[in-house]
C-alpha cells in the first residue's frame, strides 16, 4: 500500500509554527507523503522552520482547494487555524467534506475558538472532523462555546516541544553576543516588547464592539513612557527592543522615540532567542509571553482597560505578571527590573513550570487513528473512486 497522502494548509504563522513539528515528525517517521499550502504569513514560518510551501492565491478560485485535494488524492486535510479576511482554510474544509476526506485542525492559542471556525452567520460551520486541543482548559471553553467534545482532542501545543531544549541550549556567551548585536552596553537594562495588531483586528476605538481596551500603539506608548521614568530616576541605561508582529510593518513604530530611552524595532532574532537575551519580555497576549514563561524568562503582559476575561493562561498560574491599569505599569517594569526579591521568587516559580512535550507525536498518532478508521470504512472504496 503506498503513503497516504496528507494536504496541510495554513495561512497564520501562529497555526503553521504549531503544524510544524507535526510535519517533520510525520516525515521523520516515513508515515506519509505531506504536501505543504500557505497563504498570508504562513509560508514565512514555515520557512524560519525549514519547510518548503506552494503559495495558496487570494482570492482563492472556487475550485481552487477541490483540485488540490484531488490531484493527486488526498487522504487526510491537515490546517492550522486563524482569524483572517481571506479564511483559506474554511474552502478547504467544505471541500474534504465534500469528497470524504477526513480533516484535522490544530489549535495554537486559547483565543477565537468560534471566530476559527465560524461562516459570516456565527455558525460553527468550517469545523474539522477533529481539532487538536492544546489543554483540558481549552477544552472545556470549546465545549461550553457548542463544540462536539467528541471532535475535541487533547495533544498539546506542539510548537511548545522543544522549548526546554532551546532553553538549556542558550549560553551566556549567546547571550552577549546576541545583546552585542543590538548595541547593548555592559550593565544596560534590556526590555523586549512583543506588538500584535489590536488596532488591526480589533479596532482603537472604544465605540467599536470588538475594542479589547487597549491597542499595540497605546501600550508601547504606556511602556516608553514609564521606562523613561524608570531610567531617569534610577539613572540606569535602558533598551527597549520592539518586535513587530509579522502582520505588522515595522514602518508603523517609526515615531516610537525617546530621548531617554534607547528604542530598537527589530524582529532579526528569532523570538525564542529575542526572549532569552532580554532582562524583561513584555507585550499583551502574545503566545511568544507564554513561551517566555517556558524559558523561564521575567514576563510582563501589560493590558490596561481590558474589557473581556483574560485569556494569557500564565497571568492566571502567575507565572507572567498580568497588569490591567496603566497607573499600574511603571511600578511593574520597575518591580521586575530591579527588586532582586521578586525577581528570584519569580524565577523560583517559573522553573515548576514545563511544557508538555510530546504534543507532535500525540498529533501524528491522532492522524494514524483517523487514517485507520478512514480505510476501514465501508464507503471509503466509492469515496476514493470519486476522487
Amino acid at each position: 500500500m503506498s503513503s497516504p497522502l496528507i494536504v496541510v494548509v495554513c495561512g497564520d504563522p501562529g497555526g503553521a509554527a504549531a503544524v510544524a513539528p507535526v510535519v517533520h515528525a510525520l516525515r521523520a517517521a516515513r508515515r506519509a507523503e505531506v504536501r505543504l499550502f500557505a497563504y498570508g504569513h504562513a509560508g514565512q514560518s514555515w520557512a524560519q522552520c525549514g519547510l518548503a510551501s506552494e503559495a495558496l492565491e487570494e482570492p482563492l478560485s472556487p475550485d481552487g482547494a477541490l483540485e488540490r485535494l484531488r490531484r493527486p488524492a488526498a487522504d487526510l486535510l491537515l490546517t492550522g487555524t486563524s482569524v483572517n479576511s481571506a479564511m483559506l482554510e474554511h474552502r478547504f474544509i467544505a471541500a474534504a467534506r465534500s469528497l470524504g476526506v477526513p480533516s484535522l485542525a490544530v489549535l495554537d492559542f486559547w483565543l477565537n475558538y468560534v471566530e476559527r471556525f465560524t461562516d459570516t452567520g456565527s455558525r460553527l460551520s468550517h469545523r474539522p472532523d477533529r481539532i487538536a486541543v492544546m489543554d483540558e482548559r481549552a477544552q472545556a471553553e470549546m465545549v461550553a462555546e457548542g463544540f462536539d467534545a467528541s471532535s475535541l482532542v487533547v495533544t498539546g501545543q506542539p510548537a511548545f516541544d522543544d522549548l526546554a531544549h532551546w532553553r538549556d541550549a542558550f549560553t551566556d556567551a549567546h547571550r552577549q553576543d546576541l545583546r552585542a548585536r543590538w548595541g547593548t552596553t555592559a550593565g544596560e537594562l534590556v526590555v523586549l516588547f512583543i506588538s500584535q495588531p489590536f488596532g488591526k483586528l480589533y479596532g482603537a476605538a472604544a465605540t467599536n464592539p470588538l475594542f479589547y481596551g487597549f491597542h499595540e500603539q497605546q501600550v508601547l506608548a504606556l511602556v516608553i513612557e514609564a521606562l523613561e521614568e524608570i531610567a531617569r530616576d534610577r539613572r540606569h541605561g535602558i533598551t527597549l527592543i520592539i518586535r513587530p508582529h509579522p502582520r505588522e510593518d515595522a514602518a508603523a513604530f517609526a515615531a516610537s522615540r525617546s530621548s531617554t530611552v534607547r528604542v530598537l524595532v527589530s524582529s532579526d532574532l528569532a523570538a525564542r532567542d529575542a526572549a532569552l537575551a532580554a532582562d524583561l519580555v513584555s507585550g499583551m497576549n502574545s503566545v511568544v509571553l507564554m513561551e517566555a514563561c517556558y524559558l523561564q524568562c521575567l514576563t510582563v503582559s501589560l493590558q490596561p482597560g481590558l474589557r473581556r476575561p483574560d485569556v494569557l493562561p500564565t497571568n492566571r498560574l502567575g507565572l507572567s505578571r498580568g497588569v490591567y491599569e496603566a497607573s499600574d505599569i511603571r511600578p511593574a517594569l520597575d518591580q521586575l527590573l530591579f527588586d532582586e526579591d521578586v525577581k528570584r521568587a519569580t524565577r523560583q516559580h517559573l522553573q515548576s513550570f514545563v511544557p508538555r512535550e510530546g504534543s507532535a507525536d500525540r498529533v501524528v498518532a491522532l492522524i494514524d487513528r483517523m487514517l485507520t478508521t478512514h480505510r476501514s470504512a465501508p464507503e471509503n472504496d466509492n469515496v476514493k473512486a470519486g476522487h
